[in-house]
C-alpha cells in the first residue's frame, strides 16, 4: 500500500491496533507507505499505535488535529505533538490542519522544522511557528508551497525562500510577507558579477493567494507586482458586511497592475459587492484584456452607474479596440447590481464580447446578468451562422443561483 486515509469510520478499537501491533514485523503496518492522510479527531484509538504508520517511506503526510473543543484534553494534544516528532525528517510534504494556538502542537511542528532537512518542497500550518523554524524555513533550497497565518518575524535572513512558487497567506496577520518578499532581490552581499545572482520569491513565485478580510489598495498592488511571474493571484477580499466597498483602487491602477503581471491566468480582487461605489470601470476590464493575454479566470471590482454609455462608446469604436484581447472563459460579477432597461441588455453583452471575445459564462445571482449572459449566446449564435437564441436567462447562467 502507498497510501492511507484515516477518518472517522477507521477508528478501530484499542484491543484491534494492540493484535496488530503484535503481529507486524519491525513494528510498522505498511513498510511501502508513502502517503498519509490522518483525521486525529476522529480516530482517538489508533493515537497510541502511530508508529504503525511510519513507514520508512513515508515522504507526504497530512494531519488534521483541529480541536474538538476549546477544552481539548492536554493528553490528546500530546499524543498529536508526539507523532508530529516521530514523522521522518525527510518528508518532502507536511501539513497540519489545526486551530491550536500556541502549545504541544506548535512546539512540536517548530521542533520538526528545525531538524528537517532539504527535502522538504511543501509544508503548511495555521499554528504558530517560533522564529527559529521561520528561520530555517526561510533557507530550504527546494521549498516551493508555503501556507501560513503568521507575519514574519522581527528579523530575517537577506535571501529568503528561493525557490518558492506558491504562497497561501491563511490570515491577515501574514499579509507582511508580500512586502518583505517583493523587497526582497538584487545580488548577495560583496557580489560584483551577475553570476551571484541569487534566486527569490519575486522570480519564482507563479500563485499568490491572501485571507479573507483584505483590502485590495494601491499599496498592497504595489508589492504583489513585483512578482512578475505570477500565473494566478486570488484575493478573498469580501465587502459583506463592512459597510461599505474596500475596493480601493482606480482605473489607473487597474492599467498599471496589469502591465505589470502579463503571464496572469487567473485573477480573482474580491467578490464585486452590491456597493456599486468603486472608482473602477468597465475600462479597468479592457486593460487587463489589452495586457493579460492568458487570463481565463476574472473577479474584480468595476462601477455600473455609466455601464451603457460606457458600452456605447467601446462598441462605436473606443480607444484600443483594434488590439488583441486575452482569452477569457469566466467573468465573475457576484452581488455587482446592473441596472439597465430591456433593450440596453444587448449593449452590455456586445461590450463584454468586445472586451473579452472568447467569454463564455458569467458567474451571477441576479436577473439582469442572467440576461447578459443570454446576449453572449446570441451573439455567439449569429457569429457562428445560427439562430438567435429566446429571449430570458432559459438556463443559459452557468453557476448562477439566481436562475
Amino acid at each position: 500500500m502507498r497510501g492511507l486515509y484515516l477518518s472517522s469510520d477507521q477508528d478501530t478499537t484499542s484491543d484491534t491496533l494492540s493484535r496488530i501491533l503484535c503481529n507486524t514485523p519491525g513494528g510498522v503496518l505498511f513498510p511501502r507507505l508513502e502517503r498519509l492522510f490522518w483525521n486525529t479527531n476522529a480516530t482517538h484509538n489508533a493515537l497510541a499505535f502511530f508508529r504503525l504508520f511510519l513507514s520508512p517511506q513515508l515522504k507526504r503526510v497530512t494531519l488534521r488535529a483541529d480541536p474538538v473543543s476549546s477544552d481539548t484534553p492536554s493528553d490528546l494534544l500530546a499524543a498529536i505533538a508526539r507523532i508530529i516528532s516521530s514523522l521522518p525528517t525527510s518528508l518532502d510534504h507536511l501539513f497540519v490542519i489545526s486551530g491550536q494556538g500556541k502549545g504541544p502542537i506548535s512546539d512540536s511542528i517548530s521542533s520538526f522544522i528545525c531538524r528537517c532537512g532539504s527535502s522538504l518542497r511543501y509544508f503548511g500550518t495555521r499554528v504558530p511557528l517560533s522564529e527559529a523554524s521561520i528561520h530555517h524555513l526561510a533557507q530550504l533550497p527546494d521549498l516551493r508551497y508555503l501556507n501560513t497565518a503568521q507575519g514574519p518575524p522581527q528579523t530575517i535572513p537577506p535571501f529568503i525562500f528561493p525557490s518558492l512558487e506558491q504562497l497561501r497567506l491563511a490570515e491577515p496577520a501574514a499579509l507582511p510577507w508580500i512586502h518583505l518578499l517583493a523587497s526582497q532581490g538584487g545580488r548577495a552581499r560583496g557580489s560584483s558579477t551577475s553570476a551571484t545572482l541569487r534566486a527569490n520569491a519575486r522570480e519564482t513565485l507563479n500563485l499568490l493567494e491572501c485571507p479573507d478580510n483584505t483590502i485590495v489598495d494601491s499599496s498592497l498592488l504595489a508589492s504583489i507586482t513585483m512578482f512578475q511571474n505570477l500565473v494566478t493571484l486570488i484575493m478573498h477580499a469580501s465587502c459583506s458586511g463592512t459597510g461599505g466597498c474596500t475596493f480601493r483602487l482606480t482605473d489607473g491602477n487597474m492599467e498599471s497592475f496589469a502591465a505589470a503581471l502579463p503571464r496572469l491566468k487567473k485573477l480573482e480582487l474580491g467578490e464585486p459587492c452590491h456597493f456599486n461605489s468603486c472608482n473602477t470601470t468597465v475600462a479597468s476590464l479592457l486593460s487587463i484584456s489589452n495586457r493579460c493575454l492568458d487570463l481565463v479566470d476574472l473577479e474584480t471590482h468595476f462601477n455600473t452607474v455609466t455601464i451603457v454609455s460606457d458600452m456605447q462608446r467601446l462598441v462605436g469604436g473606443g480607444t484600443g479596440r483594434d488590439k488583441v484581447r486575452c482569452e477569457l472563459r469566466r467573468l465573475a460579477v457576484g452581488f455587482l447590481p446592473l441596472d439597465v432597461c430591456e433593450e440596453d441588455i444587448e449593449t452590455v453583452a456586445m461590450g463584454l464580447k468586445v472586451i473579452f471575445p472568447c467569454l463564455l459564462s458569467i458567474s451571477c445571482p441576479n436577473g439582469s446578468w442572467c440576461e447578459v449572459q443570454s446576449g453572449l449566446r446570441a451573439i455567439d449564435a449569429l457569429a457562428s451562422g445560427g439562430e438567435r437564441p429566446e429571449s430570458g436567462c432559459n438556463g443559459f447562467c452557468i453557476e448562477s443561483i439566481g436562475c
